[in-house]
């Protein structure tokens, strides 16, 4: 019994205090639970979060197999205009002070910090930067002198595009205009290279950031740490393909099972990016 009570109050697709109509006579038990409950404390139930207003979460009501369409352990909807009760968490905080919190926004999750969150059509492109800013910083607390980038690679299901730094040319196979115009974006926002003074490896540091981060799994950044520490023969520079996509398909794949009822308007961009799946890749030059 205490199993059951404690799953459903950690449903991910929980919403509060919402007025329910008093002529309804049956209403699912779908929507009985996304109308109960508070935010989730924890992350792994709120991996993604639509932002409804309470008009849109009544029509659930009524809507034949509404409610049971956004029913999901790891996603969570937040009534608008929110309403906080009590001390309100970091995610919460975070989302709201970054103006968020608007009808109709679907949420993703960073993979790197659990209070952290990106409108969905943004979330592939923001959380490959992060991930390029979490390795320069890796290779910095490692004692780096230079961390340059010379080739910048963009997947999906329909082509690949590539940005050669060094030839400063671009290349593109499949829909060359879309693809093109979001590397040449993602580039635009990058720091191609970052120098450093160089210093002996903290490796205590660079450890507690992988830890934080949750990219203690990246072989790629795992193994720059082990060829770092101390030894006779240390490494002095390393050419590697840095894949900057991986960790956030399992919070965008929470998104892509939510089936959003059609009365719920989202952006065109939202479901193109979605579907199209953006893999980022980087050719990265690490000197000691």
């Amino acid at each position: 019994m205490v199993a059951k009570e404690r799953t459903k109050n950690q449903v991910a697709a929980t919403v509060v205090d919402v007025a329910i109509p008093t002529n309804i006579e049956q209403i699912s038990n779908d929507y009985q639970i996304m109308t109960t409950g508070s935010f989730p404390r924890d992350p792994s139930n709120r991996k993604a979060i639509l932002v409804l207003q309470q008009h849109d979460l009544e029509k659930c009501a009524y809507e034949p197999g509404a409610a049971q369409s956004l029913f999901d352990e790891e996603a969570y909807i937040l009534p608008f205009p929110i309403r906080p009760q009590g001390e309100v968490s970091p995610a919460l905080r975070n989302i709201i002070d970054a103006g968020l919190a608007r009808p109709g926004s679907m949420l993703v999750q960073s993979p790197f910090d659990g209070d952290s969150y990106e409108e969905a059509s943004l979330a592939p492109q923001r959380f490959a930067l992060g991930k390029h800013m979490h390795f320069s910083t890796l290779c910095m607390y490692l004692g780096a002198k230079e961390v340059s980038v010379e080739q910048i690679d963009l997947r999906t299901r329909t082509g690949k595009s590539s940005v050669d730094l060094k030839a400063e040319r671009l290349g593109a196979t499949g829909q060359l205009s879309i693809e093109a115009e979001e590397l040449e974006r993602f580039r635009a926002q990058m720091n191609l290279c970052d120098e450093f003074a160089g210093s002996p490896p903290d490796i205590a540091a660079a450890e507690r950031l992988l830890r934080r981060t949750g990219l203690l799994a990246d072989p790629n950044m795992c193994t720059l740490l082990e060829m770092r520490r101390e030894g006779m023969n240390r490494l002095l520079t390393r050419k590697l393909t840095l894949n900057l996509s991986n960790e956030a398909k399992s919070n965008l794949n929470v998104v892509g099972r939510l089936k959003v009822p059609k009365f719920v308007t989202l952006s065109v961009e939202y479901e193109r990016v979605i579907k199209e799946q953006h893999d980022y890749t980087l050719t990265v030059v690490v000197k000691f």
